[in-house]
């Protein structure tokens, strides 16, 4: 690559990086992934690459993972829990090592307390109204509070230097503390304990938080920015709380320059007041605005190229005193051995360190990629692209009945020759145009790859509707692996209803044109809580009563903005107790940032199918369906087509 001149511009820097300690401790989980829980060594290696960049911050996410009353993992060595930590060796190492590593180089240090993240999105998405959510709030205060004075008694006096405060782990953002009592009960039951706790330690200390902000690609209204700032001034004003760090969302996809800037200058309007009200109260009027923008991506490229995160960080910074970001996991070099998947991060963080000693983003040429493809079946096109320099990664376009739309990003594993990409929704029957361009860890883009493709028809196009009108079969649905009340199917959802402990699927064969959710929630099956096998499946049996000929299966599922709301990894279909077809997750359409968020370009939440074509005709009478999930979160269904 050769460099292109440019107009110089100065840029934003990060002033540190969070980490998150449950994800590189585990022997268990390394063993999985077939890497080395982090040691010394690692923390000193983050520690100094920090240094070097020129940032003097390092965040600890977690201090506890608390499971149960019974159950914790801790990354410290407690003694008041001994009981009840179930941690190895090398997990309750990681503060230790942090705080040493911080020490040698010269970082700050911000405690985290514990992290209950099942538990607390739980009570969160009940706005602590039942009583078991208020006691889960007051019972965390409680253990907030001890673990907070176990560790200043162990590293308060060796790392005085360094501990600067204290950083909240529960995480609330801009939806779920508007309604009810929720905020009030969050303040009295937890805040207004643990702040007021921490800051008897830490007098100087600086306490901070760092809600979610979803601007769900929109310029906020009047009132979104008025109850975000009410909710905050609240805090403020009855806690002692003094720095807001909001995620920007960017990571997940639901947020980007073109909204951020609206929320960040009311925030810092807000802040303003909120230290004139400290002043009149005769408290120390210092509340910050800091700012968490997310150098991961969940587009696929894993990590954030330098021009979006430098835009996304240039469009706050007037408002801002400081960037820390999440996380050291996506930037910062490291073996493979010990952070798999992440092959690519001393290409990014090269990256960050050449822009900032530039103060601009250089435009660099990258080579077009070398592609072949094959087509697999009616809506299946695998895709070999060859490396042919130093990216990243791939951008991948469709264009079909003339719109064109982002599929994806591939990340470009380092040291890789061939990558490989299925698109999965595509048109059966329908000329499909495809172009790949190769990007690097600043943002630049090749030429594209261009082809034209036809594909071959099928009796379903597994996009928006399908041509042979089959009769209506009337099936029954029972539950083999859920519990029926927490079973993916629900009465709102097309086409099912219950009898009794039993569901009962009336239109399976019937189609109707898509709605938006957010235009028609009802229409969705929205399960919250997804209860799988012992092989890990969420499983769905029909019985169809007799033997019949069954030509495709199909079922629909929601991807929404929402970082919560995911679509199955993939979906085994069975037929009478053999594998009948495994459709894997489809390709989405996803934004691309290199264009203004508007228009075709926004993201809209739309179905993804899952369809299951046989090698061979089959008959049969029970179907079984088993769904393996990427997430344990939310899942949108909407329909099951049985041809």
């Amino acid at each position: 690559m050769r460099d292109m001149e440019i107009q110089a511009q100065s840029l934003p820097r990060l002033s540190g990086m969070f980490i998150r300690t449950d994800l590189v401790a585990s022997p268990e989980d390394a063993q999985t992934q077939r890497r080395q829980p982090w040691g010394k060594t690692q923390y000193q290696s983050i520690s100094a690459n920090l240094a070097q960049a020129n940032m003097s911050i390092l965040i600890p996410q977690i201090s506890v993972s608390y499971i149960d009353a019974q159950r914790q993992i801790f990354y410290y060595p407690t003694r008041r829990f001994q009981a009840t930590d179930q941690s190895s060796v090398t997990e309750r190492s990681q503060l230790s090592y942090a705080l040493q590593s911080a020490k040698d180089n010269n970082i700050d240090v911000y405690l985290p307390l514990q992290l209950s993240e099942a538990s607390w999105f739980q009570a969160l998405y009940d706005h602590f109204e039942s009583p078991g959510s208020q006691a889960f709030l007051k019972q965390s205060a409680s253990f907030s509070i001890q673990i907070a004075d176990e560790m200043i008694q162990l590293y308060g006096a060796s790392y005085a230097s360094q501990i600067k405060g204290f950083y909240l782990p529960f995480e609330v953002d801009n939806a779920n503390l508007y309604e009810g009592q929720a905020l009030e009960r969050w303040i009295r039951y937890y805040l207004q304990p643990v702040t007021a706790h921490l800051r008897d330690l830490l007098p100087e200390g600086r306490i901070l938080t760092s809600p979610l902000l979803y601007t769900n690609l929109v310029q906020p209204s009047r009132n979104d920015v008025a109850e975000w700032n009410s909710m905050w001034r609240s805090v403020f004003d009855q806690t002692e709380v003094d720095t807001l760090m909001p995620q920007d969302g960017a990571g997940w996809e639901s947020s980007s320059a073109d909204q951020l800037g609206t929320w960040y200058r009311s925030m810092s309007d807000m802040i303003a007041v909120s230290n004139s009200d400290r002043k009149l109260q005769g408290r120390s009027a210092n509340v910050e605005l800091w700012n968490n923008p997310e150098s991961y991506s969940m587009s696929g490229s894993k990590s954030m190229d330098m021009t979006r995160l430098m835009k996304n960080m240039e469009v706050v910074d007037p408002y801002v005193k400081q960037h820390i970001s999440f996380s050291a996991h996506s930037l910062m070099p490291m073996s493979e051995t010990f952070l798999a998947g992440q092959t690519n991060n001393e290409a990014y963080y090269r990256a960050y360190i050449e822009s900032q000693q530039l103060g601009y983003i250089p435009q660099k040429i990258v080579t077009k990629p070398a592609v072949n493809y094959t087509i697999v079946n009616h809506n299946n096109i695998v895709f070999n692209i060859t490396r042919t320099g130093e990216e990243t990664g791939y951008a991948i376009y469709r264009t079909m009945n003339g719109k064109r739309i982002k599929i994806k990003d591939v990340y470009a594993e380092k040291g890789k020759v061939t990558t490989s990409f299925t698109d999965s929704q595509v048109l059966p029957g329908a000329d499909v145009t495809y172009e790949i361009m190769a990007f690097d860890a600043f943002g630049n883009r090749s030429a594209p790859y261009t082809n034209t493709l036809t594909l071959p028809p099928t009796i379903a196009d597994g996009i928006s509707d399908y041509k042979i009108n089959s009769p209506s079969i009337n099936m029954r649905a029972l539950s083999t692996g859920l519990p029926v009340g927490t079973l993916t199917f629900a009465d709102q959802s097309e086409g099912f209803s219950y009898e009794g402990d039993r569901v009962v699927a009336t239109r399976l064969t019937q189609h109707r044109a898509y709605v938006s959710w957010t235009e028609k929630r009802d229409d969705y099956t929205v399960q919250q809580q997804i209860y799988t096998d012992a092989q890990g499946f969420a499983h769905l049996r029909l019985d169809l009563g007799k033997a019949e000929n069954i030509q495709a299966i199909g079922m629909s599922f929601l991807q929404d903005r929402n970082a919560s709301i995911r679509i199955p990894a993939s979906i085994q279909y069975e037929v009478d107790g053999h594998i009948y077809a495994t459709a894997k997750q489809p390709s989405l359409a996803q934004i691309d940032f290199t264009q203004p968020v508007i228009g075709d370009n926004t993201y809209q939440a739309g179905e993804n199918w899952y369809w299951g074509f046989p090698s061979a005709k089959t008959q049969g009478k029970v179907i079984d369906i088993k769904i393996k999930l990427e997430y344990n979160s939310y899942l949108f269904m909407r329909e099951l087509i049985v041809l």
